[in-house]
């Protein structure tokens, strides 16, 4: 801290050394002007000092008094206007800032210091003649100085001098000599003026010093690839494959080079080396791959895929590889692979949350609930406040015959949802289900209403609540409504219409239960044990017993363990329930 302050004092001694006359005994300098006291000029340097210290701590507000005070003592000092310029910047007080470094250079002129920061501060402000004026100064008085140059070249391309720019650049490539960043500016100038011969030859310098840097060959390639001089592009681009023949970008180069030209199966081969090379950018492969997935040509789409296949091989330890390949197999509903190859991405990055909603998406979807059930929880563990993988922790739960469990996690997931009214429908009719598995009605009923109330046009939940109360046979009113509004919006779902004719049986409607269940019949309803034993019983009660007993023959050739239908069978009437599952 001691070496700190000392520092401190003798930067100020030296900065307010030009400031003041200590040893002047008539008590006037040389213009005739009072000269201060050794008392007042030590008041001063003291004063200074602290408020710089208190500057470098940050405490801004007691500094800016301090320095306020000091100019009480010394109204014409340049250092002070210096510092305060620095508080009021950072206050964002613009004006006061500019007006203190103005001051600190005209009380100071010959300090280069003042006069950078007034000319940093007059570009920071958009102030750029001012800017660009003072950093003339600057680097007529230090030609070497080339960070003045720098921001003069800055300044002359922000004020669109570009002709000025490029002769700041020269006077820096002449005190420096030439580097890759200047001569890369110079191209993009000569570029932008349309000077193309000269930007060729900045590039042309480049590899003349350096002839095995494959990148300067490909800059120069996309130079004639622009003018259309395409056998000095290829020539170049062939060159880079000669001095680096691993180099990742030169082939996603010639993929666009031979893309721009039509010349399609170059292109192609082209971007196949490039998705086969290790080097090359995997992020760079996937963007390529979102077009693959996009288009809805059959062939580019199997091009896709065989790109997808060459970056896995190229890359096989990394999960965006895998996921790739999976959104094509996705794509052509080939689900297996896809989730085969989603669940070998969550082997190398097992915390993407999208990769694990596909897997638990597939995976429900392929009805594989033994899988999902493992899957789901792995993904609760990683992701505790999604409540998506606990619906299918205890969709699976359910499947599985493990009901307690899977209410368990549906009362939990239920409770992290936020403003995501759909899937908490799916929450509260997956309650019904497994309350009704229970038997637990009143439950059951409670949580198909909330469900319904969220949605009164979700035709499943519709469907199983109103067949849950002809089941029952309670409210059978409102189960009617249920099931024909189910019926109404999708007018051709053989197990929609089959619940509304049940309900119509329930309340002993029969003639209207029977047109509803031919409809049924109609829509696919003979592949269903359930849908041709309910056609043979409303038939029975219709007295057409012989219609009946052949429908339940039809019905027991696609259920023959049906003890209930060998009865009915056997007796040609009509039975209710053997207490059969």
């Amino acid at each position: 801290m001691k070496s700190t302050y000392l520092y401190i004092l003798l930067g100020l001694i030296l900065l307010t050394s030009g400031c003041t006359s200590r040893k002047n005994i008539s008590g006037k300098n040389k213009k005739g002007e009072k000269t201060l006291s050794q008392k007042k000029e030590n008041e001063f340097s003291a004063n200074l000092i602290e408020a710089t210290t208190q500057k470098i701590i940050g405490n801004y507000e007691l500094a800016e008094e301090l320095y306020e005070k000091g100019l009480k003592i010394i109204p014409k000092s340049a250092v002070t206007y210096f510092e305060l310029s620095g508080i009021y910047d950072y206050k964002k007080e613009y004006r006061k800032a500019l007006e203190s470094a103005e001051k600190s250079v005209n009380f100071n002129p010959e300090n280069d210091w003042y006069k950078t920061n007034l000319a940093v501060l007059y570009q920071k402000y958009g102030m750029y003649e001012k800017s660009l004026n003072l950093y003339n100064e600057l680097v007529e008085k230090h030609p070497n100085r080339y960070e003045y140059l720098f921001t003069l070249a800055e300044n002359y391309l922000i004020l669109g001098k570009k002709e000025k720019a490029l002769e700041v650049y020269d006077k820096i490539q002449d005190r420096i000599g030439n580097t890759e960043e200047l001569a890369l500016h110079k191209e993009n100038l000569y570029l932008e003026l349309g000077q193309f011969d000269k930007a060729v030859e900045e590039i042309e310098r480049l590899i003349e010093e350096s002839p095995n840097n494959p990148g300067y060959y490909g800059v120069l390639a996309e130079l004639y690839h622009q003018t259309g001089e395409d056998e000095k592009a290829i020539a170049l681009y062939q060159k880079v494959k000669e001095i680096d023949p691993d180099n990742p970008n030169v082939d996603f180069s010639l993929f666009n080079f031979y893309k721009e030209k039509g010349e399609d199966e170059k292109a192609y081969e082209a971007l196949k080396a490039g998705f086969s090379n290790p080097n090359a950018s995997v992020d760079t492969k996937v963007r390529i791959l979102l077009a693959y997935l996009k288009t809805k040509n059959k062939e580019d789409r199997e091009k896709g895929e065989e790109l997808a296949k060459l970056l896995v091989k190229a890359h096989p330890n990394d999960a965006r590889s895998y996921t790739a390949i999976a959104e094509f197999y996705y794509q052509k509903e080939r689900n297996k692979e896809a989730l085969e190859a989603y669940k070998k991405a969550l082997q190398f990055d097992k915390d993407q949350f999208l990769i694990w909603e596909q897997v638990v998406f597939l995976e429900a979807d392929m009805q594989l609930f033994d899988s999902l059930e493992i899957d789901s929880e792995k993904a609760i563990e990683l992701f505790p406040s999604q409540p998506l993988f606990y619906f299918f922790s205890g969709l699976s739960k359910l499947h599985n015959g493990k009901v307690d469990e899977a209410i368990e996690r549906l009362l939990q997931g239920k409770d992290l949802i936020i403003d995501n009214p759909k899937l908490e429908v799916e929450f509260y009719e997956k309650l019904g289900d497994a309350y009704h598995l229970k038997k637990e009605h009143d439950l059951s009923d409670e949580y198909y209403e909330k469900a319904l109330e969220l949605n009164l046009n979700n035709a499943n939940l519709l469907n199983n609540y109103s067949y849950y109360l002809a089941q029952r046979k309670e409210k059978l009113e409102k189960a009617e409504q249920l099931a024909k509004k189910a019926v109404q919006l999708n007018s051709q779902n053989s197990n929609y219409l089959d619940t509304y004719g049940w309900v119509l049986f329930q309340e002993k409607k029969y003639p209207e239960a029977l047109d509803v269940l031919e409809e049924a019949l109609q829509y696919g309803g003979n592949n269903s044990s359930t849908i041709l034993e309910h056609f043979g019983d409303v038939n029975y009660f219709l007295n057409n017993n012989s219609t009946a007993v052949e429908y339940w023959e039809k019905a027991l050739k696609l259920k023959p363990d049906s003890k209930l239908l060998k009865e009915k069978i056997k007796a040609k009437k009509y039975i209710e329930n053997l207490n059969e599952e």
